[in-house]
């Protein structure tokens, strides 16, 4: 047993304000958890002094020992690399700090000839001390995974490296055995390394299978004899049962014979099983993977990966590997609102199961709901063959539910009590038959008899359609009156799902955030949804896109819902937005901040097709000024889309009609021959100028010299009206990293392709068509498309034609300050009159065009400060930041804010608060360190300037405070980064040093929902005066 972390160095890493469920040390109580058994088992087994969590998820692990030896250190490493849970190893040594990735592949002691590439730095008592104090508080912000990311690449943790192996062990088996008999065997391979490894079954086994000559599975494979093999099934399947292991390469012995393995075959198992090998380069490493440690929830989210990316099914079928955090995620959000009763006896189905990693971690959750009830450290052999009983799945894809019941098996072995198992294999059949009874292989969810039979229903089904299962997807959501816009079989998954469930049952499903909660052609499915069931939560990861999935192209959400109660009145929901961060550069946790954290009303939403995308960013002042622009009338009201336009029968009139159209589509020359192939003639763009979308000029089109295309045949025509000048030339996709709409006034005549759209302009009307180009340009036009737009933001970066027309705008004289927009109106003509003539120069730049149409374009629409702030604020920090991806490195919205910055923010704060009261508001800095700050807000007799010239260091300042509270303060700022204390005269406000949370417009938002607290505040400050004046 280790020592416990002594009091200097408790003190020296503020662990005093860390409690649990964030915080456990050595013979503390473990609450109830998706990790609670990882948690004990670091704890209690191995000997670690604590460990420390970041949103439940076990992260850094702590070692207090004085003598601790190498030796020791490597084994902890190499049992927690296995683990695949956590990231950091804190060795605490005297008056020194050591700190080893657990990302890092496990080395012994011989390897290490230089620098231990585990070692990340060595901190001292005594000269650390300020970095010490920060250590953690940089890990729950990211900051200290980010400025150490050399030692924390996902890519060398033991799923991964697992993964590559599997793959390289499948890819040399399938050519000569098959695809289904390579699966089968490698998953026989990995059952029979983990019961090795567990000591489930040790060197008799083996010796008696091969008559005394052999005491491994690894000496066996080695052996090269494939009979030795077939022996050793035949007792495995004997004293196992199950599925598992009917013979080599099978789980099924009907129909054809599986293929017989040759000496080649139990070669490439050999070097799998071991590990020490990564099999695609053939470098050796000392250490391999071991099972034992490795947890079943790893291992199923490992094959789960597999599956999809050897199938190379992302694209064809829409089914994604879930990452085991991510299944977490899903799991405790569901098991915190099941009963009791649903915990103890309700039947659980996923019906696109795959690898089965969500019945796996229920599995898990219900095991330990029953030991904890019935307060035993194991449940009985009996007890969990009728949970597993309890968990229903299915798939189309035959081998995933192999892959389920191979994960089911090792997570029936893995929560058993060792004890009992020696008497239960020697009794043969342990394992009930899961594969073809509770787990169903070529299942089609929709062909199942409808049924209320689940308490629960669970998964991540496919978002696109498979064959056949989406004509039957189709077909099911018709015959019983659903929506399924776009037919999308994720809908299908939705209302059948609502069928399969009890009254008081719920489903819990990642679905496609899109289709589901951002396509406005997708309201009246919503509003079904809303109406036909009860939602409890939903959390949109769209910002999280990029690294929740690698190779993932759209987002996702979880929605938790239930039937709807009997005369269903409007109810509230919850709705979560978390932002992409630091911390996700582990793939390990999603920060799921307070702040992130809204509420709403089913019966309004209904009603509003765009609130889920645009609550993905806007909190009440965004709201209003939204709401101030929608009083102006959109583009649509004099822009008609060319389709819309056709269908009218109206006759197109240039001198009239502002109409906007894409350009033309040209024919695919291999397919020119193809009868189904269509093509069309358009002579037009073999007699005019062709603009190369690349060639593509913001604000003012350079002159096209271009010459025609030589051939008519094109696959679509497009809108030939708008390769006419003048008109508007504006291209479809968005730069990610700017946000704009780029649009360009041209009055020459051209011809482009359908990445381009077009609106014509009516001649008399240039000077209107010349300041709807500058607005197009800029960042206020930016802001609104991305909070009030579908894909920008949150799927793809691009606004579509018809929601390009939302835009607010009017004549100046209907503007709402005709003034001002008519003084702005003439200089926006006049810039864009200016980049027409410097657009004939060789050599122009346009460095200073967007600044300056954004200053004229708030003038136009009659901006304050406080809503110039909102749009810059986005414009130049949200949408750089939209949606990174891993190596997209470190976005300016993470990074500290600057005093300046810090400044800006609480001049906003209190100028936004001042209407509220009689007297000043004051900011000063009372507190900080790298991660987290400290604002106090006081009501003055006179104003003062904003200033940090008494700020005090943060743990210190913090401990003073939480001294007068009757509550405890949080350890971790960043889930509750809208943290308020108020003491005495002063509101403190406890904020992440992140600049998101210091930008102007959450300044904002932040005062108003300070003003009440304040108040409250400053009537105690009143009441305590009168008290004293009257002593």
């Amino acid at each position: 047993m280790s020592a416990v972390i002594d009091s200097h160095w408790s003190k020296a890493l503020t662990l005093d304000r860390r409690r649990a469920p964030e915080f456990y040390s050595a013979g503390s109580k473990v609450t109830a958890g998706a990790h609670a058994e990882a948690i004990r088992f670091v704890l209690d087994e191995l000997g670690l002094s604590a460990v420390s969590c970041i949103n439940g998820v076990p992260t850094i692990a702590f070692l207090s020992d004085p003598l601790v030896s190498v030796e020791r250190i490597d084994e902890l490493h190499r049992i927690l690399w296995n683990q695949g849970l956590m990231s950091m190893l804190l060795v605490i040594r005297g008056d020194e700090l050591t700190a080893y990735s657990l990302l890092q592949r496990p080395l012994h002691s011989e390897e290490n000839r230089g620098k231990d590439p585990r070692l990340v730095k060595t901190l001292s008592l005594l000269s650390d001390a300020l970095e010490l104090r920060e250590l953690l508080d940089a890990a729950d912000s990211g900051r200290f995974w980010y400025e150490n990311d050399g030692y924390f690449n996902p890519d060398n943790r033991v799923d991964s490296v697992l993964l590559a192996n599997l793959l390289m062990a499948f890819r040399s088996l399938k050519d000569d055995l098959g695809t289904d008999a390579a699966q089968a065997l490698l998953m026989q391979t990995m059952f029979v390394a983990y019961l090795e490894d567990r000591q489930i079954i040790g060197e008799a086994v083996f010796r008696a299978a091969s008559q005394d000559r052999f005491a491994s599975l690894l000496e066996l494979l080695g052996s090269g004899d494939p009979e030795l093999f077939d022996v050793l099934f035949t007792w495995l399947h004997g004293a196992f049962n199950g599925n598992l292991f009917k013979a080599p390469c099978a789980f099924e012995t009907g129909g054809a014979p599986p293929p017989k393995l040759k000496l080649e075959h139990l070669a490439v198992l050999a070097r799998f099983r071991h590990g020490h090998e990564n099999m695609a380069t053939h470098q050796l490493r000392f250490w391999g993977y071991d099972f034992r440690y490795m947890s079943i929830g790893l291992i199923s989210a490992v094959y789960d990966r597999f599956l999809k990316e050897e199938a190379d099914k992302k694209s064809s079928d829409g089914a994604f590997y879930t990452p085991m955090f991510l299944a977490d995620i899903v799991v405790n959000q569901l098991w915190d609102e099941l009963t009791d009763e649903q915990k103890t006896y309700g039947v659980y189905c996923d019906p696109a199961c795959g690898s089965g990693i969500f019945l796996v971690r229920l599995f898990q959750r219900l095991v330990a709901h029953h030991c904890n009830a019935k307060k035993k450290q194991h449940a009985t052999w009996t007890d969990l063959k009728a949970i597993a009983n309890r968990l229903r799945g299915g798939d189309i894809n035959s081998s995933a539910v192999r892959v389920a019941a191979f994960s089911l098996y090792i997570a029936l072995l893995e929560q058993s009590s060792p004890s009992d198992l020696p008497k239960l294999i020697k009794a043969g059949k342990l394992l009930p038959p899961l594969y073809g009874n509770t787990l169903l292989p070529g299942s089609d969810f929709f062909s199942i008899k409808d049924a209320r039979q689940f308490d629960v229903i669970i998964g991540n089904p496919p978002w696109n359609g498979r064959t056949g299962q989406l004509t039957t997807a189709q077909d099911w959501t018709t015959s019983k009156g659903y929506l399924a816009p776009a037919k999308d079989i994720a809908w299908g998954f939705v209302w059948k799902a609502l069928e399969g469930i009890k009254p008081t049952g719920l489903v819990a499903f990642l679905l496609p955030a899109m289709g589901i909660l951002h396509n406005t052609e997708s309201q009246a499915a919503r509003r079904m949804l809303l109406q036909r069931s009860r939602v409890r939560r939903i959390i949109n990861m769209s910002d999280l896109c990029f690294q929740l999935f690698d190779g993932a192209q759209r987002p996702t959400a979880f929605v938790l819902y239930g039937p709807q109660k009997q005369d269903q009145a409007p109810y509230r929901f919850e709705y979560w937005v978390p932002k992409a961060d630091l911390n996700l550069r582990l793939k390990r946790l999603v920060t799921l901040s307070r702040a992130d954290r809204l509420t709403f009303r089913s019966d309004l939403v209904a009603e509003d097709p765009t609130v889920f995308k645009r609550r993905l960013w806007t909190r009440a002042p965004e709201e209003r000024l939204l709401q101030y622009l929608r009083t102006i009338p959109p583009m649509s009201s004099f822009v008609l889309e060319f389709k819309a336009f056709k269908r009218s029968k109206v006759e197109f009139s240039r001198d009239e009609h502002w109409v906007i159209g894409q350009g033309f589509k040209p024919a695919k020359e291999s397919r020119l021959g193809d009868p189904e192939y269509q093509t069309t003639t358009a002579e037009i763009v073999t007699q005019l100028p062709y603009l190369d979308a690349r060639q593509f000029r913001a604000v003012a089109l350079s002159h096209v010299e271009t010459s025609p295309l030589r051939t008519s045949v094109v696959h679509r025509a497009g809108f030939d009206a708008g390769f006419f000048g003048p008109h508007i030339l504006i291209p479809q996709g968005v730069e990610r990293a700017v946000g704009r709409v780029r649009a360009a006034f041209s009055k020459q005549d051209v011809v482009f392709q359908h990445s381009l759209q077009s609106i014509t302009v009516p001649p008399s009307q240039e000077r209107k068509a010349k300041v709807l180009t500058a607005v197009l340009n800029s960042s206020l036009a930016a802001w609104f498309y991305f909070h009030d737009t579908a894909n920008l933001g949150a799927d793809r970066a691009k606004v579509h034609q018809g929601e390009l027309l939302k835009l607010p705008f009017d004549d100046p004289e209907n503007m709402p300050d005709p003034v001002k927009a008519l003084n702005a109106e003439q200089g926006l003509v006049a810039l864009i009159d200016r980049e027409l003539a410097n657009s004939k120069k060789l050599l122009s730049s346009q460095d200073d065009v967007l600044g300056d149409i954004d200053r004229l374009v708030f003038e136009y629409y009659g901006l304050d400060d406080s809503d110039v702030a909102i749009v810059e604020d986005t414009v130049q920090q949200v949408i750089p930041a939209m949606q990174p991806r891993r190596n997209a490195g470190l976005q300016s919205i993470w990074t500290q804010a600057s005093s300046s910055q810090r400044a800006d923010y609480s001049a906003m704060l209190c100028n936004a608060l001042s209407p509220h009261f009689r007297v000043p508001v004051k900011a000063s800095l009372a507190a900080r360190n790298s991660d987290v700050a400290v604002l106090r807000l006081t009501i003055g007799d006179e104003a003062a300037p904003y200033n940090e010239h008494s700020s005090g260091e943060f743990n210190d300042f913090l401990g003073s405070i939480a001294a007068k509270l009757p509550i405890d303060l949080p350890g971790n700022v960043q889930l509750i980064p809208d943290l308020r204390v108020v003491v005495g005269r002063y509101m403190y406000l406890v904020k992440p040093t992140a600049l998101r949370h210091w930008l102007r417009s959450t300044a904002l938002a932040d005062a108003e929902q300070i003003a009440a607290e304040f108040i409250a505040a400053a009537a105690r400050h009143s009441q305590e005066g009168v008290d004293h004046a009257g002593g």
